[in-house]
């Protein structure tokens, strides 16, 4: 891909990472399905693979790169030569699967590859990382580094215990306070909210900060049907409730943009 063709919005397009404390709570299937849905809306959207050790959004996306992040590690690409676009019409920095014998990134390499996407970020409207699930180190540089983040979270309490740490752990190592909770597979309205209070309440009482919440997915047999499908439910199946609720969410994360001169 040559970002040369493209005026760059270095200072204004703006990098959101997709972040879960737990494993299981469907943050990159929140990733995909919202790329889908932002690429409809008109917008050029980049997804950033974060999972340093089992990337994972080209499989789910069926695509064969021949360049992955674990290319630019090993200093055998550049960033913008990784990049691929997605059947979905939204484009892709490919994780680095099949590269077990490289080692983790060292902080200075996460750094320089951060760099690297700032910059290359100007090409697009919006970028998205789909974080690793966690909270060590090489996650949460990811998610200090991103300009907000969407704290994706279930009703199961071990899931809404897990994105608060993920929080707690921005504002007390980073002072950093810009995480939105997304509550995914609400058994209903009720439960998602009951959720979100959880953590709300939770961040307010202990580390002083407000936690907005973005928006909340119910539970959904189409979307899980996509799930295992390895399908995107926005395309696959989208009229059903889990969709209509990310196509709302969608809408409130998208970037304003200008409007054009006459």
């Amino acid at each position: 891909m040559n970002l040369n063709e493209t005026s760059l919005k270095i200072a204004t397009t703006p990098i959101i990472a997709m972040a879960s404390g737990k494993g299981g709570a469907g943050k990159t299937g929140m990733t995909l399905n919202l790329a889908t849905l932002l690429t409809q809306q008109g917008l050029k959207v980049l997804v950033f693979d974060g999972d340093m050790g089992l990337g994972n959004v080209d499989v789910q996306l069926g695509m064969t790169p021949n360049k992955d992040l674990g290319h630019v590690i090993a200093g055998q690409a550049t960033l913008e030569e990784v990049i691929s676009k997605s059947e979905r019409g939204f484009w892709v920095i490919p994780g680095r699967s099949g590269h077990e014998q490289l080692p983790f990134l060292t902080a200075l390499e996460q750094r320089d590859i951060l760099k690297e996407l700032r910059n290359v970020a100007g090409a697009f409207d919006v970028v998205l990382i789909d974080v690793a699930a966690g909270v060590g180190k090489e996650v949460l540089t990811f998610v200090e580094y991103a300009d907000r983040t969407l704290l994706v979270t279930t009703p199961d309490p071990s899931s809404i215990t897990d994105a608060y740490a993920v929080a707690k752990l921005l504002k007390v190592r980073y002072n950093k306070s810009t995480c939105e909770i997304l509550v995914n597979n609400a058994g209903s309205e009720a439960e998602g909210r009951m959720t979100y209070e959880k953590i709300k309440t939770a961040a307010e009482k202990f580390l002083q900060i407000d936690l907005p919440l973005v928006g909340i997915v119910p539970h959904d047999r189409q979307y899980a049907a996509a799930v295992k499908m390895q399908k995107v439910a926005s395309q696959a199946f989208p009229n059903c409730d889990a969709v209509r609720a990310l196509t709302t969410i969608a809408k409130k994360i998208a970037p304003k943009r200008e409007k054009q001169a006459a």
